[in-house]
């Protein structure tokens, strides 16, 4: 009885940690995807993606929404091939959702260039996909990195309540 009792006590220690320490593990793989997905993103500007025809023959969308600052190349992050395709529709199948976290908080704190964070660790990412988007009339150019829905076409993962635009990214501004 006294065996059970021990076993019981460390178990309700353990249990809480062990699921913890999983969510952070679940964290540390989004925000790694996040970072590869920048790294993209850092290449494809360098390589000259600065309008509609360079977005269009690297393989991004365009868009010329809200003027010349916000004209924009983006697409959606395979991270089993680095590669970036034009929409989420076209990722393979195997990638259509690939965010690992959960509601469950980690503790998971990452900030690069957004004073919101890049990553709100009690989110669900479970069906998101990295998009990227490279605003090269910005002042200064910029890219932004983030997390979007999957299942939800319009959805950001933590974005503003009633707003189109991502409140946890990476950005990462081109001096």
């Amino acid at each position: 009885m006294i065996v059970v009792a021990i076993i019981a006590i460390l178990s309700s220690i353990a249990i809480p940690t062990l699921n913890k320490n999983s969510e952070k593990a679940r964290e540390a793989y989004d925000v790694y995807t996040m970072r590869q997905a920048a790294s993209a993103a850092i290449h494809l500007f360098y390589a000259g993606v600065t309008d509609k025809n360079s977005a269009l023959a690297a393989g991004l969308s365009w868009s010329s929404d809200g003027g010349r600052a916000r004209n924009n190349a983006y697409g959606a992050y395979d991270p089993r091939t680095g590669k970036i395709y034009a929409s989420r529709n076209l990722l393979p199948a195997a990638v259509k959702t690939y965010g690992k976290g959960t509601t469950v908080n980690g503790g998971t704190k990452y900030s690069m260039g957004n004073k919101y964070g890049s990553y709100k660790a009690d989110a669900d990412y479970t069906n998101a996909v990295v998009m990227i988007s490279l605003y090269p009339y910005g002042d200064p150019p910029y890219a932004l990195i983030y997390w979007k829905n999957n299942k939800n076409n319009t959805q950001y993962v933590g974005g503003e309540d009633g707003k189109n635009v991502p409140k946890y990214s990476i950005k990462i501004s081109f001096l």
